[in-house]
């Protein structure tokens, strides 16, 4: 096991590489101590529960609370990264940079980009890239990724865990959990891993990627053929999600309003029915859900077709909501949602609606396992990593003997 002084140092609040590459194109050429003293002016106003200070939006805070050079910087850092690095949260754009050597103070007091940062600036996939993201742990979270594909957040945090325990200077359960989502988010960001529902996958990109800078995964054997591997169960996946939808754009709608009974239950709802078709009102499924405390009725709308559901379906169906004494409701469709009918949804004047289409459907069935069952492919992989320590052992042995 790697001792404490050669463990990785991952970066606090992990930016998404979008987020670095504009923080860094603005630095260049600024002066390290008007940086210094922009954060420290930012620090000193933060505030407290009893004097709460309002730093929701940079475009009234920075003129409020910064002035002359501090002010001109933290505009800058605003507009000219097109609104994505927020002047306020930069440490973490900082320390990437400073940790991965992508800028330096010059004598002067200014900072300039080295020629290691260009390489990241110019090729984002390229060398200089993939061993940043060794030194902060995203490979291997790719990784794990790839071996859970799909999988979970909670089914991936047990190995992201054992990383970190084991190569990392994070050691607290939940810095690690935290760690983790940043990292998730940095890849779903650079488009190498997707997100469909509750599920994280490799993309055809994450899969090439991995394979190519498998030799950087740390204490973990990546080959040629698990690649390969990841690359059919994720067709195979695509394939099933495919087979799922048309089965249920093609079943029979007493049947599909089945199905969504089923969801609803093993999403938690109790005292779920099936209205009959004849007296329905526009509401074809009724449960209670515990919502804190509370236990509230929700009516269920359900369409089986492919058009997009317009405004007065989802008008109707928050009129009749008196009518079944039900607090909220809920349209579930294989199609789409027309705009008007997704704006109505959101509006704070009425009872809440929501909204789920086709993919999230499926999102959701795949989710809890209806109509789909998720397979486990189990082999065995060499981990030097476990005999290291009889390795080293054993040459310590071997040195006292001579």
């Amino acid at each position: 096991m790697p001792n404490m002084d050669s463990r990785l140092t991952l970066t606090p609040n992990l930016p998404t590489n979008k987020q670095v590459m504009a923080f860094l194109r603005v630095m260049d050429g600024e002066n390290y101590q008007t940086y210094r003293l922009m954060v420290n002016r930012i620090t000193d106003q933060i505030g407290n529960p009893q004097e709460v200070v309002d730093w929701s939006d940079p475009n009234v805070w920075i003129p409020m609370r910064l002035k002359g050079v501090e002010q001109t910087l933290a505009m800058k850092i605003w507009r000219n990264s097109n609104y994505i690095v927020n002047p306020r949260h930069t440490r973490g754009c900082w320390y990437f940079i400073k940790n991965h050597d992508l800028i330096l103070e010059n004598p002067n007091g200014l900072l300039e980009i080295t020629e290691q940062g260009k390489e990241f600036l110019n090729n984002n996939l390229g060398e200089i890239t993939a061993f940043i993201d060794k030194g902060e742990g995203i490979l291997n979270t790719l990784q794990i990724l790839s071996e859970h594909n799909p999988g979970r957040k909670n089914e991936i945090l047990p190995d992201y865990s054992l990383f970190c325990d084991t190569f990392t200077n994070y050691q607290s359960k939940f810095v690690q959990s935290v760690s983790l989502y940043d990292r998730i988010k940095n890849l779903l960001d650079r488009g190498l891993i997707l997100r469909r529902g509750v599920f994280y996958e490799l993309t055809d990109s994450g899969i090439e990627y991995l394979q190519k800078y498998s030799h950087l995964v740390i204490g973990r054997a990546v080959s040629t053929k698990q690649s390969q591997l990841q690359k059919i169960t994720t067709g195979l996946s695509q394939e099933a999600r495919k087979q799922l939808f048309d089965t249920l754009t093609g079943m029979n709608p007493i049947k599909f309003e089945h199905v969504i009974k089923s969801l609803l239950e093993e999403m938690g709802y109790s005292n779920v029915i099936v209205t009959t078709p004849s007296n329905d009102k526009g509401v074809d499924v009724i449960g209670d859900i515990e919502l804190g405390i509370s236990s509230v009725k929700e009516v269920v709308q359900v369409k089986r077709h492919s058009a997009s559901v317009i405004r007065p379906v989802l008008d109707q169906l928050r009129g009749v909501l008196p009518m079944f004494n039900a607090i909220r409701g809920t349209i579930i469709t294989t199609g789409k949602f027309a705009k008007g009918t997704i704006t109505a949804a959101l509006d704070p004047r009425g009872a809440p609606i929501t909204l789920i289409d086709g993919e999230k459907l499926v999102d959701l069935l795949m989710e809890y396992e209806i109509g789909i069952t998720k397979r486990t492919i189990e082999f065995f992989e060499y981990d030097g990593g476990k005999l290291e320590e009889f390795i080293s052992d054993t040459e310590a042995l071997e040195e006292g003997n001579a």
